[in-house]
This record gives C-alpha cells, structure tokens and sequence, in this order.
C-alpha cells in the first residue's frame, strides 16, 4: 500500500517470495569494490552507497549516531513540494528522493500525457530545483508515482503503456526547463517498481527506457506473512514465515539495472517485521550490508521506518535492530552523499 502524503509512506503492496534472483557472496575481491565514475555522475552519488530512511527515521539520527544523506518523501500532484519539516531536512544538508504521485484518484496518465496538468507538474518540478539550489544540495531525486504495478492502488488512472507516455512528457517538462542534471539542473530520475515487477517481467511494460531514467529503483520488504495475516484477517504482531533474503527481494532489480545500460540502483523503500526471537531481524540487516558491498550498482539503501498496520517495519522501539542499522549507517561503504555531475 502507498500512503499518499508529502510525508507519508510506502511499503510495497504485495506479501514476499522467494525468487531466483540471489546474487553469490562476496568475496575478498568483491568487497569494497568501487563503483564506476560514469555510475556515480548519472546517480549523482560520491564517496560509497547513500544510506537514507523516511522521515521517521530522520528523528533517529541522534540514536543512528549520523547524519541521514537522503530522505524519502512523497508528494501530490496539485500540491507543492516540501513542508516546514522537509525543509529543515534538506537544510541540514540531506537530499531527498521525492514522489510525485497521483494516486489516489488524480489525475489520469492520459490526461498527463497530454498537456492538461503542466501548469501544476511544471510548479512542482521547479520548486524542488529552487529547494536544491536553496538548500546547496548538488543533487535531488525525483519520481512519478512510484510503485505504478500496483494494480489495486492504480487502477482508474491507465494501462502501462499510458504510465510510460505520462513520465516521457514529464520528464521532456523538466528537460525544456533545464532542470535535469544532465541540461545544467540539478534533478536525478529514480524509476520505482516494486521488488515483485523485477521478479515477474511487469517492469518491461512500465520502463521509459535508459534516456529518461538516471536510475533503477525497487521497494521491496521482509514481510514475515503479514500481508497474508491483513488478506485472511488473521492475528500478526511479529513474523511467522522465514525470513526472505535481500538477494530474493533485490537480485533481479540489479540484474535489470545492469542490463539497461549499466543503471545504478536505488533500494528505495526496505525493511523487515520484527521476529519475537530479537536475532532474525538484526541478523537480516546485516544481510542487507552483505548484499550491498557484494553489488557496486547500489548507490543508496533507504530504511522505510514505518508501518501499514499489520505490516510493522519500525525499529525506533527495538534497540537491538536499530544497533544493527547504526552500524549499516556508520560502515565505511554506506558514507557516499549526494555530488553534482
């Protein structure tokens, strides 16, 4: 489910499971290997992997023992960009990864497509320009309507192929206007599936292709079986199934990215349910460190430190998890921060 709010959440709609999209261990020549010059200018990335959250974990900096580099935000097509509380973020120094959705019951992709919400989509574009140049954050993100294989939250607003021709035009708004980093702007176009549109084939039918995407993106989750318990209206407070490992849910995300032109890869939205033995959920987010050294196309990881009821990702309340992300935050390979190209 996507909550539709300037801070609001996300959380992919489906429960998990298991493909056959892991990627091998790394080993000692895997680990810390660097990621490629032309990679980070197109993620607009310096210095390793950007390690973000969502807002709610932004108020955890102080327990996460550093600064987040990026934050995820979601915002409304019709309404403006950023809010007193994202504002402090970003002039604090952080960038963020911003949505510009439609769902729930806006605007077709039809009626985007063809000029009729310019005036509104050209406003937002450019205050988030305006934000980053405010702000000196060299590098912004943005995307529109993230997790769009949803079929249940999107139905109404247009088949695929009328997805892909709403995001061409409103990329070629933003390219007239010079905001893309590649026309002298400052924005970076993250495309957002969720883990399941990778692990199917959906993606091919969503993808505006290598010219107007700068990076790949997935929301993905270790859901324990409460997407099943919330169906079945069963009782869930922590984890029933094995957990699933960041290979299963992201191999095939980073499979695509590298073959579509050697894509970096965001992990826009993760997390894991707690488990009522502490150890699963701190021993899978040290998975998550595993996996992202083992694969250089990974340019920022984003903890969704938040909850669709009965789905609980938040760790703010369980130290031993929260000690294991600080210590995902504080590593070497996580301290990249967004550059200009």
């Amino acid at each position: 489910m996507v909550v539709v709010a300037v801070v609001g959440g996300g959380c992919s709609a489906s429960s998990g499971q298991h493909s056959d999209g892991s990627h091998p261990s790394p080993s000692a020549t895997d680990v810390g290997r660097p990621r490629s010059g032309a990679m980070n200018a197109r993620a607009g990335v310096s210095g390793g992997v950007m390690f973000g959250g969502d807002v709610p974990l932004a108020t955890a900096e102080s327990r996460l023992g550093r600064k987040l580099a990026i934050v995820r935000v979601y915002g409304r097509l019709g309404r403006p960009f950023g809010n007193p509380q994202i504002n402090r973020i970003m002039a604090g120094g952080t960038t963020v990864l911003a949505s510009l959705n439609t769902f729930p019951g806006g605007a077709g992709y039809a009626d985007i497509a063809a000029g009729h919400q310019d005036v509104a989509i050209k406003s937002w574009l450019n205050q988030v320009e305006q934000s980053a140049v405010r702000y000196h954050l060299p590098a912004i993100y943005v995307t529109f309507e993230h997790e769009a294989d949803v079929i249940s939250d999107h139905r109404g607003l247009g088949t695929p192929a009328q997805f892909v021709r709403a995001w061409d035009h409103i990329h070629q708004l933003a390219a007239a206007a010079h905001l893309n980093w590649t026309g002298g702007g400052r924005l970076h176009w993250v495309f957002i599936l969720t883990h399941f549109a990778y692990i199917n084939g959906r993606v091919s039918r969503f993808w505006p292709g290598t010219q107007e995407v700068d990076i790949v993106g997935a929301d993905g989750y270790n859901t324990g079986g409460c997407r099943v318990a919330r169906a079945t209206h069963a009782p869930f407070t922590t984890g029933k199934t094995p957990p699933e490992t960041p290979a299963s849910l992201f191999g095939k995300l980073v499979r695509f990215a590298a073959s579509h032109g050697s894509l970096p890869v965001f992990i826009a939205e993760w997390g894991s349910v707690a488990y009522s033995n502490a150890n699963v959920r701190v021993d899978w987010i040290r998975q998550m460190q595993t996996f992202v050294q083992a694969n250089p196309e990974i340019t920022a990881a984003l903890y969704w430190d938040s909850q669709v009821p009965p789905c609980n990702y938040i760790i703010n309340n369980s130290p031993g998890s929260l000690s294991a992300l600080a210590s995902l935050a504080r590593s070497p390979l996580m301290q990249g921060r967004p550059t200009a190209n």
